[in-house]
């Protein structure tokens, strides 16, 4: 099988190349799935983010209904938005029981959504650089 970014000769059944880093396969790609759709699609951020520190911040301030504030340190605000305006409505349609399981949700969601979002900062920083040898060598993206 050949690479579809880079043309390189790669293995079967690899999720992704070992030449330039690129996804093969549509469920190796964190955008697909619950991420496909327009409200709740990752925007990429510059840099990888720790997911230990999104996990507590997710937490630790759920306790104090901030849970949500997690999304803002992963650059997520739509899904900011989203989790607040679902847990002003959970807690009282649930009789106080979403205040006990929001904190855990959002830092099991928030750790896993800084995981698949380092693995797209991964994909993007290794598709610049392939970009980037390309121009060096004087070939087109195409190429």
């Amino acid at each position: 099988m050949y690479c579809r970014h880079c043309g390189r000769e790669i293995e079967d059944n690899a999720a992704f190349c070992p030449h330039c880093g690129g996804a093969l396969r549509k469920e190796a790609h964190a955008g697909g799935g619950l991420y496909g759709y327009e409200l709740t699609r990752l925007k990429v951020p510059g840099e990888t983010k720790n997911p230990g520190v999104a996990a507590a911040i997710g937490f630790f301030f759920g306790w104090i209904l901030l849970g949500p504030v997690g999304y803002v340190y992963l650059g997520q605000w739509n899904w900011f938005w989203l989790t607040f305006v679902v847990q002003i409505f959970a807690i009282p349609l649930t009789v106080g029981l979403a205040y006990i399981l929001l904190p855990v949700l959002f830092a099991i969601h928030q750790y896993q959504m800084a995981k698949d979002l380092n693995v797209l900062v991964v994909e993007k920083r290794s598709k610049m650089q392939g970009d980037a040898r390309r121009s060096e060598a004087g070939l087109s993206a195409e190429e």
